[in-house]
């Protein structure tokens, strides 16, 4: 009688392993599902209970519930966590910034700075270096945002439409300290805001290199830290947004030199450059803070419902690391992607998931090109992809049908952009094609075709 039992309690744990790993790796749909399977045959211990219960409050944008499940998780690693515990720390401290509570974010800050010091005494060699720069890096823009006014959001009670141009992207006016300027949403884009350095001055934001405020990649000055004191969208003023503020001619530094003087790719990137250096891109974080984003293809208008018109439905998106994340089917097999409204794709498949389920996705062309990507982080070189044949996609039990052959691409994509993307990335050319009118509800992490 007891092998049975043996063997059961076996299973149990390495499904409880897989759990925890799951949610670890930002699954939201597979340790979903498999908590479920758990927690009608097995007891699932309190710690990691609790950190199911953060993750989910986490993936599903409600901060509050997270921070209340994350402040109870953190003690049982308190100890014996070592460098993970400072992650957890990170965590917590980024979700007080965001609901406004400087004083414990200010707390916890303090409580980070003395573990990495204890830490740091036990590390050596590269990873020493890896993890002082690290380190550094959160200092700074934790210094800075405890130091920052608090954000805030006013709504006004009229239904205000804002109208939207362009078919890449959603492209429409917004007021920045009462200044209009062409604006983007980006659910790709980490920051509240984005903007060239000669828009920023064109608009009177102040802005001061001090060590604090810098952003550093491959040790070029890439950004400096800013605050906008108001932005105005349709019937919505937020104040005193973060924002980064970035020089035109540093606006791509994993650029290699010798690629920016071959004369075909400089025409290309200066091209992208002064696109980019137009606009005022405001990114998931302001996203967020508005709730629901309706968009209306057929008029080409965009609004902001404040009604809670999806309760009943489950999530179909998620939050993780930063980014938006949706799961389709694609030729009958689940297709976790970063939901990138910046991408003009329609939907880019990761190499290493095609390789992954080759037998049943078909290719029907194998096509180079060059590719370089809009926002200052991607990389500009020529890559080689393939196209799926007819491939069959299924977003929430609806078929989507693919504008053209080469709709859906298949490539290495951690060789082209630095990020998170599990097994692809679904662009604004699928975003706008759900329906007639599409909702993003960032409040119960929905998207759906409205009409």
């Amino acid at each position: 009688m007891l092998t049975p039992l043996t063997l059961c309690g076996q299973v149990d744990a390495e499904r409880l392993q897989e759990l925890d790993k799951l949610m670890f790796n930002g699954r939201y749909f597979e340790s979903k599902e498999l908590y479920k399977n758990l927690s009608d045959t097995t007891t699932i211990p309190s710690d990691l209970d609790l950190f199911y219960k953060f993750r989910m409050a986490q993936f599903l944008n409600k901060t509050d519930s997270a921070v209340y499940y994350l402040e109870k998780y953190i003690p049982y690693y308190y100890e014996d966590c070592g460098n993970q515990v400072l992650i957890l720390y990170s965590m917590l401290f980024d979700a007080y910034i965001e609901l406004g509570y400087k004083d414990k974010a200010l707390c916890t800050y303090q409580q980070m700075k003395q573990l990495w010091d204890e830490s740091l005494s036990n590390i050596n060699g590269k990873a020493y270096e890896g993890w002082q720069t690290d380190i550094k890096n959160f200092l700074s823009y934790a210094e800075s945002a405890v130091n920052s006014p608090p954000i805030t959001m006013k709504r006004s009670n009229t239904s205000s439409f804002v109208d939207i141009k362009g078919h890449d992207k959603p492209v429409f006016q917004a007021k920045y300290n009462g200044i209009s300027q062409t604006t983007i949403f980006d659910t790709g884009m980490q920051p509240y805001c984005f903007l060239s350095k000669k828009l920023a001055e064109g608009m009177g934001i102040r802005y001061d290199s001090i060590e604090r405020n810098k952003v550093v990649v491959n040790e070029t000055l890439v950004c400096v830290r800013s605050i906008i004191d108001s932005i105005e969208v349709g019937n919505i003023t937020f104040y005193n947004i973060p924002t980064l503020i970035y020089k035109e001619s540093e606006s791509i530094p994993y650029v290699s030199s010798s690629l920016r003087k071959k004369r075909r790719m400089k025409k290309a990137l200066d091209s992208v450059r002064t696109w980019v250096a137009e606009r005022v891109c405001l990114g998931l974080p302001i996203m967020k803070l508005i709730g629901k984003i309706q968009t209306d293809y057929d008029h080409n208008r965009m609004c902001f419902p404040v009604s809670d018109v999806t309760l009943s439905k489950e999530a179909n998106i998620y939050a993780y690391e930063k980014g938006l994340y949706m799961r389709i089917k694609l030729n009958g097999t689940d297709f976790t992607a970063h939901l990138d409204t910046g991408s003009d794709e329609y939907i880019t498949v990761d190499s290493a998931f095609y390789e992954k389920h080759q037998k049943e996705l078909l290719i029907g062309s194998t096509s180079k090109k060059n590719t370089f990507g809009v926002a200052m982080l991607h990389q500009a070189r020529a890559i080689t992809y393939k196209t799926l044949k007819d491939p069959a996609i299924i977003f929430d039990d609806k078929l989507m049908q693919p504008p053209g052959p080469e709709a859906v691409k298949t490539y290495p994509l951690g060789q082209i952009v630095p990020g998170i993307f599990f097994d692809g990335v679904i662009g604004n050319g699928f975003y706008r094609r759900i329906g007639k009118k599409v909702l993003l509800d960032l409040d119960n992490m929905r998207l759906e075709a409205v009409q």
